[in-house]
């Protein structure tokens, strides 16, 4: 069976996390499955609002892997 699995960071302040090791977790806690092909996007966006303004980052992932029906 074909399945998907989204996987997303959105990097502030406080989130180091980044999406390689959320995509090698995923696949080192499911080893039985056979990775068909990973989609990857990164967005960057800037706010500005009375004097204040930031930047903000999100990535994200779409692992498409085959499940065995075993």
């Amino acid at each position: 069976m074909i399945r998907t699995k989204w996987l997303e960071v959105e990097y502030g302040f406080t989130n180091c996390q980044e999406i390689d090791d959320l995509i090698n977790g995923f696949i080192e806690e499911n080893p039985q499955i056979e990775i068909i092909d990973i989609k990857y996007q990164s967005n960057i966006s800037a706010v500005a609002d009375s004097g204040v303004s930031a930047t903000y980052y999100h990535t994200s992932a779409l692992v498409i892997y085959k499940e065995s029906t075993k």
